[in-house]
């Protein structure tokens, strides 16, 4: 069984499509049951709804228009992503808004979603292990912070954020409390 820890970039201005955050970029690490890593998947997406990117996601992420045009479409790169992941898997991301957009991405381009039923969110975990106050959460950054970690890449693009999640994940997976997870093993 595997591991997917995985993040995402979006492009969106405002909710005023059906989709109001459309993927621009999926990355993602593979750790094994000994979370050794198994593999890296990175890819950009092109957009259909949003087909310029908006000023503050370029400022933000760094991605260009240019990587996203020569991009595949949500389809093929989705296609290609789940056969990287494989039969046996478990999905884990920084929070639940990755899991939410990937679903809604999935349906707007009719694609299945059973493969997202289940997930660990590894910030909540996080955030319960470091007792953060009532209703609040720990961002990524100050994660990375308060285990130490150096970051010597900018955040907010998909594999480096997955990558950084991954390492977090690996030094408190001892902790995590994983009783009410569903974590039934995965097939496609």
């Amino acid at each position: 069984m595997n591991y997917i820890v995985f993040d995402l970039e979006l492009n969106s201005k405002a909710f005023k499509s059906r989709i109001p955050n459309e993927i621009i970029e999926i990355g993602a690490v593979k750790l094994n049951e000994n979370l050794e890593i198994e593999g890296v998947f990175q890819s950009f997406v092109k957009p259909k709804i949003f087909r310029k990117l908006f000023p503050i996601i370029k400022t933000k992420t760094g991605i260009s228009q240019y990587e996203v045009n020569e991009a595949e479409s949500f389809k093929v790169v989705l296609k290609r992503f789940k056969e990287w992941i494989g039969e046996e898997y478990i999905l884990c991301c920084w929070g639940h808004d990755d899991i939410h957009h990937m679903r809604a991405n999935c349906q707007f381009n009719r694609r299945n979603i059973d493969w997202l039923k289940d997930y660990i969110d590894i910030q909540r975990q996080f955030s319960k292990i470091f007792e953060s106050p009532p209703g609040q959460r720990y961002s990524l950054e100050k994660a990375l912070s308060v285990l130490e970690i150096d970051t010597e890449e900018d955040l907010h693009r998909a594999f480096i954020d997955a990558k950084y999640t991954a390492e977090i994940f690996k030094r408190i997976f001892d902790k995590l409390n994983l009783k009410g997870c569903s974590l039934s093993l995965k097939s496609r």
